[in-house]
């Protein structure tokens, strides 16, 4: 990479791990305190039901967050960009990739799923998931650079490294813990993976905004 490149990739990683750190770490978690808080007392189903509803509110958030760190970079880098479908379809993306992760254990708090259902949601949740919000965003890439298909798979392979930061970080802490110390490592879990991902999608990012050549740009006028 020139100087220029390491430029972009330094504040995409920076922006992105910041995104996720607000959208991630403090907003779900932040709304989780508020949720338990006020669900006090209610059953377990009633719980997971409000829960579940704080998570996709919380999801259109982190996404949003995301997106507008992202278009910090993106506004300069590709100045053509559809920066409020961007967002919106992020947000969007996110948020319905919240209420997939979170649809398992509402169910389990409704009614016991059989093992084998829960395991097929899991599967198929976890694989939606993977493809959420990368499939939204090179779609609004078509026409703007090469080979925009790319970009999902750069973004499969950073949530596939990073998603894992937040289920272990939590996990580390014992159950008897204070609620706000599981809020900490929701944050850091949101850092880490915010730092994993943005370095993958960092990457392809450099390499999707390099000039293009004769071919490749015939590939971009034939997409838009």
């Amino acid at each position: 990479m020139d100087r220029g490149e390491r430029r972009l990739f330094a504040r995409w990683v920076i922006g992105f791990t910041l995104g996720e750190l607000i959208g991630f770490g403090l907003i779900p978690a932040l709304g989780g305190l508020l949720a338990y808080a006020a669900t006090d007392g209610l059953s377990t189903a009633a719980r997971g039901l409000v829960l579940y509803a704080v998570a996709i509110v919380g999801g259109l958030g982190e996404g949003a967050v995301l997106a507008a760190f992202q278009l910090r970079v993106l506004r300069d880098a590709l100045p053509s960009l559809d920066r409020r479908r961007w967002l919106l379809h992020t947000a969007a993306a996110a948020s319905g990739a919240w209420a997939l992760g979170m649809l398992g254990p509402t169910l389990d708090d409704l009614v016991e799923l059989p093992v084998a259902l829960r395991v097929a949601l899991t599967v198929v949740s976890s694989v939606l998931i993977l493809l959420s919000i990368g499939s939204v965003q090179a779609r609004l890439l078509r026409g703007l650079v090469p080979r925009p298909g790319r970009w999902l798979g750069a973004n499969v392979a950073g949530w596939l490294v990073g998603l894992p930061f937040t289920f272990v970080a939590p996990a580390l802490v014992p159950d008897d813990a204070p609620i706000l110390v599981f809020a900490v490592a929701f944050a850091i879990g949101g850092v880490l993976m915010g730092a994993s991902a943005g370095a993958i999608t960092g990457l392809a990012l450099v390499r999707l905004l390099r000039p293009a050549s004769p071919d490749q740009r015939a590939s971009i006028d034939s997409d838009a």
